[in-house]
């Protein structure tokens, strides 16, 4: 039913075109954006949007150094660090430092910590958890350590030769799909995956340390940052919680705010994306008989207006259900359900 209801939507879109535009009343004050104001006292003011909950505020990170980050010892020999906005995460072994992603808004103050954490110690590896600049763009500060191996997979080694982004190192070792190291006595397995970037993920896992690393997937304590992250790949990123499920951790480092996460957080995760899928999903057979009521509406002179009317209110109901179920669970459902609803609306459009 679901195949055949996106069939005729895309017909639909496709004849949009052939009708008539209606105009707007003079001085309308309708925002087609619904921005958030700063005003206190405007309809769509910030003050409506609930605060964080206290149970996420009680594990946030706190900054616990002289040069401003975060930095903390989560297993002998493996650091976790943050801004408090991006991470990233080195491991120190008796052959070297090895460095998981390096943001552009810390890579100094990263070498920094390092240097702290384990003077005296070599830079001898740098692993790539993907090309995006804002959680590898400060590698830079990296490039001038002599004879240091620069991991990545083939894609985006081959997308970066083509298009360089500035900061990012680019790859002197690379690997296809997998790839299994072993620095200073220490296995790390990486594995490449689709559920963020236009060209292709790592995994990153350390198997001694129960260590996951997985980039722009999930915000521990948070419901997922707008548009699923931005994700290039929807049913990627639904399917890549049992990937990361399958694997045997108990830290779980996502890239994005202060909190570390864990097993439990990955299943929340999870939890929260699909009954987001499903309830858009839930509400799809009657997607063309509500445009067809819209078109109605807009008395057949308007189609692209009948078609957007349509999207937002699936958009909005699902919003309001997800919201209704997931507010005392996860912070910030209020701020970007509408964008993870809107996301899977297009996604069943288009397919």
């Amino acid at each position: 039913m679901k195949h055949a209801a996106s069939i005729s939507a895309i017909a639909c879109l496709a004849i949009l075109g052939t009708f008539g535009t209606a105009s707007a009343g003079e001085g309308h004050g309708h925002n087609p954006a619904n921005t958030i104001s700063i005003e206190t006292d405007h309809p769509d003011s910030f003050r409506h949007f609930a605060p964080e909950l206290p149970q996420m505020r009680a594990r946030a990170a706190q900054i616990n150094t002289e040069f401003g980050l975060h930095v903390s010892e989560i297993e002998p020999g493996l650091f976790f660090v943050t801004d408090l906005i991006y991470q990233s995460a080195f491991l120190v072994t008796d052959e070297g430092v090895v460095v998981f992603d390096a943001p552009p808004s810390f890579g100094e103050r990263l070498r920094a910590a390092i240097e702290m954490s384990a003077p005296g110690v070599p830079i001898t590896h740098f692993v790539l958890s993907h090309k995006h600049a804002d959680h590898n763009g400060g590698g830079y500060t990296f490039a001038d350590i002599e004879g240091l191996t620069v991991i990545g997979a083939e894609a985006f080694a081959d997308s970066l030769a083509k298009s360089p982004l500035r900061g990012v190192l680019t790859p002197t070792e690379t690997f296809a799909e997998q790839l299994s190291m072993n620095v200073g006595g220490v296995p790390i397995e990486l594995q490449t995956a689709n559920f963020h970037a236009n060209d292709v993920d790592v995994i990153i896992h350390l198997p001694d340390q129960q260590f996951l690393m997985a980039v722009d997937t999930i915000t521990p304590g948070e419901a997922p940052f707008m548009n699923f992250g931005g994700t290039a790949d929807l049913e990627g990123y639904m399917a890549s919680f049992d990937t990361f499920l399958s694997y045997d951790f108990e830290h779980f480092l996502s890239g994005h705010v202060s909190v570390l996460g864990n097993r439990q957080d990955v299943e929340t995760a999870r939890d929260y994306a699909h009954d987001v899928r499903d309830t858009v999903l839930g509400m799809w057979p009657d997607f063309m008989g509500r445009f067809m009521a819209n078109m109605e509406l807009t008395e057949f002179q308007h189609g692209n207006l009948a078609y957007r009317i349509t999207m937002e209110q699936v958009r909005d109901d699902c919003a309001a259900q997800v919201i209704d179920r997931w507010e005392g669970t996860l912070s910030v459902v209020d701020l970007w359900a509408d964008s993870h609803c809107e996301t899977v609306v297009m996604h069943a459009i288009m397919h």
